[in-house]
């Protein structure tokens, strides 16, 4: 008689059905993922924020380090820079805020 203890016995597993994934809300009919609005707008505010802040960082140490000794033209000049730079930053925030609220 044959021994079945060092036989492999191979049963049928069943098999999963994978679902189709549908589609998401943002996915074009060309298959590729694009951001929602507001994604794009998130990410849009980031991308100006960081800039600003680099500017703002920049001419405010420019300002400090050469308050003296450089002329009374330049300094208006950077401080122009600065307050620019600011309002531009105050309206970012608006925006984001606007769109949180949403």
């Amino acid at each position: 008689m044959p021994s079945t203890k060092n036989k492999i016995i191979k049963t049928a597993k069943p098999q999963k059905i994978k679902k189709q994934p549908s589609p998401a809300k943002n996915q074009a009919p060309d298959g590729v993922d694009y951001p929602t609005e507001r994604e794009f707008l998130f990410k849009t505010f980031h991308d100006l924020r960081n800039p600003l802040h680099t500017i703002m960082g920049y001419t405010n140490m420019v300002l400090k380090k050469t308050r003296d000794q450089i002329p009374e033209k330049q300094q208006e000049n950077l401080e122009k820079v600065l307050q620019s730079a600011e309002r531009l930053r105050e309206i970012v925030d608006r925006m984001v805020a606007r769109y949180r609220m949403e």
